[in-house]
Formats: structure tokens, C-alpha cells, sequence
């Protein structure tokens, strides 16, 4: 397999033209045919990523294809490569199947590129009612990535369950309540930094089977070689660190693991 960082599907100069249409549909296809595949399955994996590269090489600026490239990327944790694809889908430009285009805002959030996923994401804020149920998970996902409070309060107050709503708004009223907002954001910003080049997924858990709301945040990453536990334990550092430098004490209903991407499972919410 080419490497993707010096080698991106080019354009085949023919004198037919183009050898596939604009958004063949075989790309959505392995779009969904992913959703059913584990991470852990590296050969299946590896066969869909020749055949989606065959296909960019014959429309190798087909959007459609440049995001299923960039999620077989991060299914079997090749960071730096999934984030050369989604510089060059940002680059081209254009616009997205609603599914595809919410594939590519999710992995954008995976690997940490917060601030492009959030420039897809604003128009549906801004109409949030109406996007609810399709993107509550990626409202979310990004309000707890970037540390921002407030949009895990609007986005709470626009859930369907009612057990989701108060799980979320109690949350965040701790830290309205004991003026850690900022805290709160600094901290994401340090976490996703210490991560920032082997990230492949962000996920979360919310918790309430201690009487309050606990927030578990799941960092998959793709390095094989990387200790796992090591990692978590700068986290940890890095987190007492900001607590430190705030003068606050730090909270015990977040908390963070750090997984192989190969165990990685589709989360509830």
C-alpha cells in the first residue's frame, strides 16, 4: 500500500477522460459496509483499503472516497495518515452526502481538529432543534472535545431522553457551581494535545450509578508500540497540573482511558 502521506491517489491522464464517474456509489456502499466491520479486524480492513485506493485512483478528488480513505485510515490507526486525507479533503472543498459529510466531521473530532470540525458543525447548530437526533452525538462529542460548557448545557436541553438531559445538565452544573468552566476547557485542550499525534478515536461515557454524573473519556490511539499506561499517567499529571495552576482541587467525576484503536466499540449515546 502506497504510503498516503507522500503518495495520494493522482489523477490518471487518459485519453477517454475520466475513468470513473464523479460519485460512484461504491464509496457510500463501503461507507456503511465499515460501520459492521471491528477495528480489530486488520485483514478485512486492509482489503477495503486497496480496493476504496483503486477506485481513488481512477477519481482521486472524489470527496465521497477521500472520507471513506481517511476512516479506514483511523480504523486501523494510521493517525498521520488519516489527517494527510482530511487536509486534502478540506482542501479540495465542496459538498457531501449528509452521511458522508457526518463521517468526515466525526473523524475530524477523532483526530483532534477541533476548530474545522466546529466550521461543518455551525449551521446545524444554529438550527439545533431541528438537527437534534441526527447529530446530538457529534454536538456533544465536539461541546466535550473543546471543553465548552455551555454547548453541553444547549445540547442537553434539546435531548429526547429525559435521563440523558439531566445526566448532562448536572454535570455541567457542577462545574457552573464551583466556577470550573475554564478549568474544565483548559483541561481538554492539555488532554488533546498530549494526544494530538496518535489519536484515531474521541468517545465518551456518562455514568450516574454513584448519584451524580460521571464522565469517562475514551482516547483510542493508534500506535501499537505506545504505553498505554504511561500515557494515561501524563494525562493524569497534566490534568492535576491545570488544577494546580488554577488553584482548584481537582474533581473525581472525569475521568480518562486511554485504549488501542483495535478495541475500539461503537458508543450507546
Amino acid at each position: 500500500m502506497p504510503d498516503i502521506q507522500n503518495n495520494l491517489p493522482q489523477t490518471i491522464h487518459n485519453s477517454a477522460g475520466s475513468l470513473a464517474p464523479q460519485k460512484p456509489r461504491e464509496f457510500l456502499g463501503f461507507l456503511r459496509l465499515l460501520s459492521s466491520v471491528s477495528y480489530a479486524d486488520k485483514t478485512q480492513l486492509n482489503s477495503y483499503e486497496r480496493q476504496v485506493y483503486d477506485l481513488l485512483r481512477l477519481s482521486p478528488q472524489n470527496l465521497d472516497g477521500l472520507v471513506v480513505f481517511m476512516h479506514i485510515e483511523l480504523m486501523l490507526g494510521n493517525h498521520q495518515k488519516a489527517k494527510s486525507v482530511a487536509y486534502r479533503i478540506w482542501e479540495i472543498g465542496g459538498t457531501m452526502e449528509t452521511e458522508v459529510e457526518k463521517s468526515y466531521i466525526n473523524d475530524l473530532l477523532n483526530l483532534g481538529l477541533i476548530e474545522m470540525a466546529s466550521i461543518l458543525l455551525k449551521p446545524y447548530f444554529e438550527k439545533m432543534s431541528d438537527c437534534i437526533n441526527e447529530y446530538s452525538h457529534l454536538f456533544l462529542k465536539y461541546a466535550i472535545a473543546s471543553g465548552q460548557i455551555p454547548v453541553i448545557e444547549k445540547t442537553a436541553s434539546h435531548l429526547a431522553s429525559e435521563a440523558a438531559k439531566k445526566a448532562l445538565t448536572d454535570f455541567a452544573a457542577v462545574y457552573r457551581i464551583l466556577n470550573y468552566v475554564d478549568t474544565f476547557r483548559s483541561i481538554q485542550r492539555r488532554v488533546l494535545d498530549n494526544v494530538k499525534n496518535t489519536l484515531c478515536s474521541y468517545e465518551f461515557n456518562i455514568y450516574t450509578d454513584r448519584g451524580f454524573t460521571d464522565l469517562e473519556i475514551l482516547l483510542y490511539v493508534g500506535n501499537e508500540t505506545i504505553d498505554y499506561e504511561k500515557l494515561l499517567s501524563t494525562i493524569d499529571l497534566q490534568t492535576s497540573a491545570v488544577c494546580s495552576a488554577k488553584n482548584v482541587k481537582k474533581l473525581n467525576n472525569l475521568s480518562f482511558a486511554v485504549l488501542p484503536i483495535s478495541s475500539y466499540s461503537t458508543p450507546e449515546i
